[in-house]
């Protein structure tokens, strides 16, 4: 025997430490929500969501200039290029209503009836979220009336817990938000959180760093939904992505230096130019008593009292403002090709030709095509959950059904060259494909055509009618 053995705890003992010593070590599932939620509302990136929505909104990093000279001016002069940027694309890729392409008629129709106008408006916040915040989502629920319905879940509020790196699918998320309550007579913030998991949902509140289990929403539920007071749950977690990009990096990112640097210089510009006429005098051998007594008499009598050999000057500095103006210029232009947009100030852009058109709007049409594809795979996943409630409401079976999602643009064109091309293609294509590309086409025009045709055709009608004396038949006896 060794001596340390002597001073060595039991084998039985020393087992008993390590398992007390594994036990403790292990984190629970409340644990590990609370480390990912205080995680999260500390994160770089829900940080620059807020940053996009305020910057969205022009509540931008100027509002905080300050001035140590407290008679000098503090021009604070916010310019909302981020919201004109955003509403841009959104404009031009989700204005019009989009064209969901399947060979089953019948689908289809249902389909259009699933997005109607108030979806489709909801889509379109979807898409200023996401632009603005780098991703946002939609949740599935079912409304009093028991349809499907869609509503939107704050991208700050939402911790999801992805399946793989790309980002492509969610094993389950956290939504975290607030509520007021009145509690003894005054009005209180609580904390929310609500946890998704494949098998139901937990309710909570977060109370001095701890979750308590939220009484008044159920604690916690073995399904997502009911129908008929059935319970069921999802195949797949209730929440819809849709990502500016795949990066899901907002677009305050590419501009808030230059917003913020234009900002500033125009503000800066501002203030000089407001403190132009306070000028600086230069007294000398001033005759009066007192400063006061120097501007009363300058205001009143336009006259100042000076002793011998005095005399009155003032000080101005000479402004550049055409340093500050190339600056501005030149951050403006940044703006709009790094935030890939359009700028309107062009004076050309109401009459440049079609291929200047397209290169002006290059940066526009390619950003949307990145968020164009990433919108079609979002949309496409609406349509599952669309499906499975056909399914289990007995509407139909649809779940093997294809379906192309197509966003109509809305194309600036010039409407003057465009219509030149469709004169020029007579003959040369058939008339129907020459209507579809005139600026001024819908499916109205194609109605209104045939209502047309039928007039006319009538109209010969009676022509010929009137023209040729009816005969007369005569009856053998």
């Amino acid at each position: 025997m060794m001596v340390e053995d002597l001073y060595r705890a039991p084998w039985h003992e020393q087992m008993n430490e390590v398992i007390s010593d594994m036990v403790n070590s292990v984190i629970t599932d409340d644990e590990i929500l609370i480390n990912e939620i205080q995680e999260w509302e500390n994160s770089e990136r829900r940080k620059n969501m807020i940053t996009g929505e305020l910057y969205y909104l022009n509540k931008v990093d100027i509002r905080e200039k300050k001035q140590k000279v407290k008679w000098k001016s503090n021009q604070k002069l916010a310019h909302g290029f981020a919201k004109k940027l955003v509403d841009q694309k959104i404009g031009y890729l989700l204005a019009k209503e989009p064209t969901f392409g399947t060979e089953n008629d019948a689908y289809r129709k249902i389909i259009q009836d699933n997005f109607h106008r108030g979806l489709l408006k909801k889509i379109k916040n979807v898409g200023k979220e996401a632009i603005n915040k780098g991703i946002a989502y939609l949740h599935p629920y079912f409304n009093e009336e028991g349809e499907l319905s869609f509503t939107k879940f704050p991208s700050e509020q939402i911790i999801p817990f992805w399946a793989d790196n790309e980002h492509l699918e969610v094993l389950s998320f956290i939504r975290v938000y607030e509520v007021s309550a009145y509690m003894n007579g005054k009005k209180e913030q609580h904390k929310k959180v609500e946890y998704y998991h494949a098998k139901g949902i937990r309710y909570y509140i977060f109370e001095g760093g701890k979750l308590v289990p939220d009484n008044l929403a159920g604690l916690e539920k073995n399904h997502h939904f009911t129908i008929n007071d059935k319970p069921y749950v999802w195949d797949r977690i209730p929440l819809i992505h849709f990502k500016y990009n795949e990066e899901e990096q907002p677009l305050v990112d590419s501009i808030k230096s230059l917003v913020d640097n234009y900002n500033l210089q125009a503000s800066t510009n501002a203030d000089i130019l407001a403190d132009v006429p306070k000028f600086i005098y230069k007294l000398i051998n001033y005759g009066g008593v007192d400063l006061a007594e120097f501007l009363s008499d300058l205001n009143e009598y336009m006259v100042v009292k000076v002793d011998e050999n005095g005399d009155v000057d003032k000080l101005q500095a000479e402004i550049q403002t055409e340093a500050v103006e190339k600056d501005l210029n030149r951050t403006r232009n940044s703006i709009y090709e790094f935030g890939r947009g359009v700028d309107m100030k062009d004076e050309e852009s109401g009459i440049a030709s079609g291929k200047a058109m397209d290169h002006r709007y290059g940066d526009l049409d390619m950003d949307c095509n990145v968020l164009e594809a990433e919108f079609q795979s979002s949309v496409e996943h609406m349509l599952w959950f669309i499906n499975r409630y056909l399914l289990m409401t007995g509407k139909g079976d649809f779940t093997n059904e294809d379906v192309n999602t197509i966003f109509n643009r809305d194309i600036i064109i010039n409407e003057t060259e465009a219509i030149d091309n469709c004169v020029k293609s007579f003959t040369v294509i058939d008339d129907q494909t020459i209507r579809e590309n005139h600026p001024w086409y819908n499916e109205e025009v194609e109605n209104r055509l045939k209502k047309q045709e039928a007039e006319r055709r009538e109209e010969i009608e009676k022509e010929y009618a009137n023209a040729f004396p009816p005969k007369e038949v005569k009856v053998v006896g």
